[in-house]
């Protein structure tokens, strides 16, 4: 299939009814209708490899593969503006210039845009203690033309946004809280089984620095255990190993501090799946 080079006629539905009309029309009529048209510019989302950044990890980003497309196949790009937005502030990040992009497949160009965390927090000026999980850090793209005209999310209809143009200029990026070593506190268990017979051979598995400790529901409908990571621990993983009736399983991870302040939910699942987990705990 040939991908199209050109920018999509947003009155190709008024070129059909025309097209429809009797012969008897004047072709001028056609010209009528266009006269005054102008085309502008999108910023195709060709592959956005990572859409969310990691309060734990300062080297996490967000990274976008983009395709700029315009009336000549990309001659009028100039620049592409990053800017930054957080809790109402906006600043501008870097600036891309035409040089810096390369030809893609379809002889368009195309570039890669990178933003790590210590990038975001440096350019806001925020400390470790202005922002969390779930805070979002929107990243915004504002394309510059040559023939002086400038394209952001605010020119982006549900069209361009979607679909093969994928072009929302704008990119919800939210920071997580994905621990990447152990995370002391206290991690408390709660087990349930829809039948009420336990959990048939299933199990959560608490690794810490090494040694693997297996906590299941013997028998009944619901059960808890309280895990401790000490402080100094360097690292921790939680996985669930499958049993006869996963079907049956329900289990929710809640996290304290080792005072027992700080209290969130770090991990929740229903019928899960075997294997290591991602628990999410912010500080």
């Amino acid at each position: 299939m040939i991908m199209k080079n050109k920018i999509l006629n947003i009155f190709l539905a008024i070129t059909v009814a025309f097209s429809a009309i009797s012969c008897q029309e004047s072709d001028n009529a056609i010209d009528q209708v266009f006269a005054g048209t102008t085309y502008g510019a999108i910023l195709r989302t060709v592959k956005l490899n990572s859409g969310e950044f990691n309060s734990y990890d300062l080297n996490s980003k967000f990274d976008v593969d983009i395709e700029e497309q315009d009336p000549e196949d990309g001659a009028l790009l100039d620049n592409v503006e990053v800017y930054l937005q957080f809790k109402g502030n906006e600043v501008l990040l870097k600036t891309i210039t035409a040089s810096e992009f390369n030809s893609g497949p379809y002889g368009l160009p195309r570039t890669n845009v990178s933003v790590t965390l210590q990038e975001a927090v440096t350019a806001l000026g925020l400390s470790s203690s202005d922002y969390t999980g779930g805070d979002a850090l929107p990243v915004r793209l504002q394309l510059n033309l040559t023939d002086g005209r400038s394209f952001t999310d605010s020119d982006a209809s549900g069209s361009l946004q979607g679909s093969y143009f994928s072009s929302p200029y704008k990119y919800n990026t939210v920071i997580k809280c994905i621990p990447t070593s152990a995370v002391p506190g206290i991690y408390t268990i709660d087990m349930v089984d829809s039948y009420g017979d336990g959990w048939n051979g299933a199990s959560i598995d608490v690794t810490i620095d090494g040694e693997s400790t297996s906590y299941t529901l013997e028998d009944g409908a619901s059960g808890s255990y309280e895990v401790t990571i000490p402080a100094g621990s360097s690292t921790m993983a939680f996985a669930y190993t499958s049993g006869a009736w996963d079907s049956e399983v329900t289990y929710t991870i809640t996290y304290t501090d080792l005072d027992g302040g700080n209290e969130q939910t770090a991990l929740s699942e229903s019928v899960p799946a075997e294997g290591s987990k991602v628990l999410s705990i912010c500080q």
